[in-house]
């Protein structure tokens, strides 16, 4: 019985779709701490170059491209709703538990401005920051390089 209860809870929980680039030390660091969080919805992590091996299909996808997918994470929703960039993050934001008031500053007049211009920043030099992963990385086998 408690078996069936999970099961259905398990079905009734949101789903929501992660694409992030899979060669991106940042990124790569960031999906593995956001593994870690707990969240109320069933997320699942793909790396963009994974894409094609995957045979899930991803709804909402049909207008992005290979290279938009790889500017920002995106973060899409069974209904084929899109979240991209700092919009994504909070999306995720949204269902981790202790972190979803950090969504709600989002709203504040002014700080979506800035959030959306960080992340444009951060994304743009995200190779030169913190450097990229190989081919084979986008597993989640690699992290940051160590700073000695």
């Amino acid at each position: 019985m408690a078996r069936e209860q999970k099961q259905s809870e398990e079905r009734s929980r949101e789903k929501l779709i992660v694409l992030y680039d899979g060669e991106c030390n940042l990124c790569l660091a960031s999906v593995k701490r956001l593994k870690e969080l707990q969240s109320s919805a069933t997320i699942r992590f793909i790396a963009v170059q994974a894409l094609e091996e995957t045979y899930e299909t991803v709804p909402g996808l049909d207008h992005v491209s290979t290279e938009q997918l790889l500017t920002k994470i995106h973060v899409v929703e069974m209904n084929g709703t899109l979240h991209a960039g700092a919009a994504g993050i909070v999306r995720i934001l949204r269902t981790t538990r202790g972190l979803r008031w950090l969504a709600w500053l989002y709203r504040v007049p002014g700080l979506r401005i800035a959030a959306d211009g960080l992340y444009r920043i951060i994304a743009a030099r995200r190779y030169e920051w913190f450097g990229k992963a190989d081919q084979s990385c986008h597993e989640g086998a690699c992290s940051l390089p160590r700073k000695d």
